[in-house]
């Protein structure tokens, strides 16, 4: 339920269509800016911002929510999935690794939304909760696999006198 990915130079008011993206969305850009990569269904894709053929990257177990490439060409990216947390996907085609579960006795309902950390040591990311007054924000360090609550909403009396 996408559209088509389309490339506008900035010296330029006409856009060109990129061929191969009909059902295009969620596009996201590589660190390079070499590459367009976008989702297409439960299937991560890749075209050059030159254009060309489309390069299947990977097969996601939902829907890919927020994808953000890293510098190392791998990709974290969240699903509607609320079983799977993060995924990591190399960019050069692999099986997507886990690397966040939800942890659903405790209220957890998906791990969303990543973004990579200057330096890319980290991730960024939001933990949804059966209720929104408990989600919180993590960090997920890359090379200890441990992710750390870095902020939690509360709701307090002063929030809510209006």
């Amino acid at each position: 339920s996408g559209g088509r990915l389309v490339l506008r130079r900035f010296d330029r008011i006409d856009a060109a269509p990129i061929a191969g993206t009909t059902s295009a969305s969620g596009p996201f850009i590589s660190p390079d800016s070499r590459w367009v990569g976008y989702v297409d269904n439960f299937t991560l894709k890749k075209v050059a911002v030159t254009g060309g053929a489309p390069i299947t990257i990977a097969q996601l177990p939902g829907l890919p929510i927020s994808p953000t490439w890293l510098d190392d060409d791998t990709i974290i990216v969240a699903t509607n999935n609320g079983t799977t947390g993060l995924l990591r996907v190399t960019v050069g085609g692999a099986e997507p690794e886990v690397l966040t579960t939800v942890d659903r006795a405790h209220g957890e309902r998906g791990h969303l939304f990543p973004s990579v950390l200057p330096g890319g040591r980290g991730i960024l990311f939001t933990i949804a909760a059966d209720r929104p007054a408990n989600a919180q924000i993590a960090i997920l360090d890359l090379a200890s696999r441990r992710p750390r609550l870095t902020a939690h909403w509360e709701r307090t009396a002063a929030s809510t006198a209006a």
